[in-house]
């Protein structure tokens, strides 16, 4: 198979994936380089100097440590893990947190055995101190580490369970629980008394005392609803319950004001029949003992909020298809600072100025910092990562649908194209989302240096264009959402750039979702599908998912509604190939999902050219670099081939045993006369969006 140059330096470029700050002007990042062999993505650590004047940039980990950034004092000491054991460790299992300051070499700060999850650090008179989240697998230190150790020993993997779920995303819970823990100087670790539920997440205040803590507790067995609490470390003050979740909301901690007297606190809205979802940035006065709602004078999802100082702060959210920051005073009026279709992540406030990682449909995050009072942004000078740049050029769309709401959605062109141009078709997932960023595992560009156009739809349900987009289809998901996306093509196909006769669509997650339910809909419309860790019998998927949210919203419902919006109902419609894709490890959409498809494409279109490329190794997402370069080989060969004609050519390291194929050709089927042919179509979808002709 002939290499993809594009592809190559998608793969191999070094990531910078998260960036951190304190308030006197540290900036950590954490940069993901390809290992020598391509075998695996190494994690390393940089100090980008100060935010605001002096900046040298410098390694403080090696590239093969597997350092990961826990912590970042005010002191601007660096807290870590390694990817290493602990010389002289009484246990094999204990695990390090190590301290780098400004200058010097790195420190043992303490273990743990089997490392930690969550670390706030706190300068005290006495010396640092570590507030930390980490699993509870028996009564002490000792006794802990030394039953871990027995385990491994012996072989042993079991785990007993009394709580839903039992796995998550891609890891399998393990024995113990979540648990609060305090390590003084000089001090034996000490466990915090938390109220009963488990332990999801906590933050703590500036001087080290108090610590806001969410604690999930069940609702009927299998949904979760979070509340928080206030907790005295030193247990001199009594628990408080400062938010209770209920029937319709929970809440999620996020950090203290500078002078703690106020809190930041999401308040989300539950997906039920009667509702949509909704996320709210809230703030909890601890004078005033109450919640207030922030940014009432916007219509916006707020991914993360930091405080300029106790009666200011800052906000990104995702913002007309991309994002945006805003500034606003608590309890009052807000401003937008950016408007420059660039999206912004891990924001943080700095030394008079807002950090923040940036990116675009075209180019790779890379660190920058915003001015709080004009929006104005600017580059780090001399930052240690290249602008990763994508080829192609990038167009806008508006579509304005049949009830007037305007769907905006981006095209995706090769630099230079001959002629109208095959087009393939991306779904987005979520199902809240938006195709309003850099993504490293859905590329467009990749598909665009092979000679396609790549239309990226945000039909209803897609975050950024206000709560009423959010209602739009929140209830309906193959209904609104589906007929936008289709409104979105039949305007796109009449370009003269755009071969409506050759097309592809394809998507993952609830993007997979929603290709198989076109694929039920829409005949030969398209070519060929492609469909990722999707959805496709949603009355399994409420059982086996670890997302209760699923069955809470359409199980709990009336039954008549259960499955009105599963494809599973229209296996025997789909007249075109399907390239079936999950990784084994995928807990949010089962592999079960994927056999399901499976069995009923071979059962009911095994004479079309259907393939499954099975991840064991992999989650919801495929992550390995070699196991994602595989991914865009496969998903490059199908389309080439259903589409543009080609002949397929598997990726080499795939094997090829038949280089024909080994389908059944339609005269070769056993006659199944028995089976129905075609599943009518549901009465909700108007004839123009079920593929007959007008």
């Amino acid at each position: 198979m002939i290499e993809n140059t594009y592809l190559d330096q998608l793969i191999g470029a070094a990531r910078i994936t998260d960036l951190t700050a304190n308030r006197n002007g540290d900036v950590v990042a954490s940069v993901s380089t390809l290992s020598s062999d391509g075998s695996r993505y190494r994690n390393q650590l940089f100090s980008m100097g100060v935010a605001g004047e002096n900046f040298s940039y410098w390694p403080l980990s090696a590239s093969d440590s597997g350092a990961q950034l826990l912590a970042l004092s005010a002191a601007g000491e660096i807290y870590f893990s390694l990817d290493k054991e602990i010389d002289g460790a009484e246990f094999d299992c204990e695990k390090g947190v190590y301290s780098l300051p400004r200058r010097g070499e790195p420190q043992l700060a303490f273990t743990f055995p089997g490392g930690i999850d969550h670390l706030e650090v706190r300068g005290r008179a006495s010396g640092e101190l570590f507030i930390f989240s980490a699993d509870a697998v028996d009564r002490d230190f000792e006794s802990a580490a030394q039953l871990i150790d027995d385990r491994k020993k012996q072989g042993v993997s079991a785990v007993l369970h009394d709580e839903f779920p039992t796995r998550f995303w891609d890891k399998d819970k393990g024995i113990g629980e979540k648990a609060l823990f305090v390590k003084e100087l000089d001090k034996r670790i000490r466990r915090i008394e938390l109220p009963s539920g488990v332990l999801t997440d906590f933050t703590v205040d500036r001087t080290g005392r108090r610590a806001m803590v969410n604690i999930k507790r069940e609702l009927r067995g299998v949904h979760e609803r979070n509340h928080i609490f206030l907790v005295d470390l030193f247990g001199k003050e009594e628990t408080v319950l400062l938010c209770e979740g209920n029937e319709r909301e929970s809440f999620e901690v996020a950090n203290f004001s500078p002078s703690d007297r106020r809190a930041f606190i999401y308040r989300h809205s539950h997906w039920l029949q009667d509702q949509t979802m909704k996320v709210e940035l809230c703030i909890y006065d601890f004078e005033k003992k109450e919640l207030t709602t922030q940014l009432c004078d916007q219509d916006i999802w707020v991914t993360k909020a930091v405080w300029i100082d106790d009666n200011n702060f800052a906000a990104v959210a995702d913002y007309q298809g991309a994002s945006a920051i805003f500034r606003s005073v608590v309890d009052g009026e807000s401003k937008q600072l950016t408007d420059d279709q660039n999206n912004y992540s891990s924001l943080n406030y700095s030394r008079g100025r807002l950090v923040a990682l940036c990116d675009n449909h075209q180019q790779a995050p890379y660190p920058v910092r915003i001015n709080d009072d004009t929006g104005a942004v600017s580059d780090f000078p001399d930052a240690p990562l290249d602008k990763f740049t994508a080829p192609g050029r990038l167009e806008k769309l508006t579509t304005v649908v049949e009830d007037g709401t305007p769907i905006t959605s981006w095209l995706a062109l090769p630099e230079h194209s001959d002629g109208p141009l095959p087009l393939v078709v991306f779904a987005h997932g979520g199902p809240w989302g938006s195709w309003n960023a850099w993504t490293y595992r859905w590329n467009p560009w990749v598909f665009t240096e092979a000679g396609f156009a790549v239309l990226l739809p945000d039909p209803g349900i897609s975050t950024g264009y206000g709560q009423q987009m959010i209602e739009r289809g929140g209830h309906s998901i193959g209904a609104e959402p589906y007929a936008d996306i289709m409104a979105v093509i039949d305007d796109v196909v009449q370009r003269e750039d755009i071969d409506g006769e050759r097309m592809a669509f394809m998507g993952g997650s609830y993007g997979g979702y929603m290709t198989n339910w076109v694929a039920g809909q829409q005949g030969e419309r398209f070519k060929c599908y492609v469909t990722h860790a999707s959805i496709w019998n949603q009355e399994h998927m409420y059982f086996t998912t670890d997302n209760g949210g699923w069955h809470e919203w359409m199980w709990e419902s009336e039954d008549n509604v259960r499955n009105t919006y599963s494809p599973h109902q229209f296996a025997q419609n789909i007249q075109a190939p399907m390239l079936v894709i999950h990784g084994d490890k995928d807990y949010r959409v089962p592999i079960s999902q994927a056999h399901m498809l499976w069995f009923d494409l071979k059962r009911y279109s095994s004479h079309l050219d259907h393939k499954f490329l099975y991840f064991p190794d992999e989650g919801h997402w495929i992550l390995k670099p070699g196991n994602s370069k595989i991914w865009y080989q496969t998903v490059l060969a199908f389309l080439k081939k259903h589409v543009m004609g080609e002949e397929f050519e598997a990726p080499r390291l795939l094997g090829n045993p038949h280089p024909q194929g080994r389908y059944q050709k339609p005269e070769e089927q056993v006659a199944t006369s028995m089976l129905p042919i075609i599943q009518p179509v549901p009465e909700f979808l108007p004839e123009h969006q079920s593929g007959k002709d007008e």
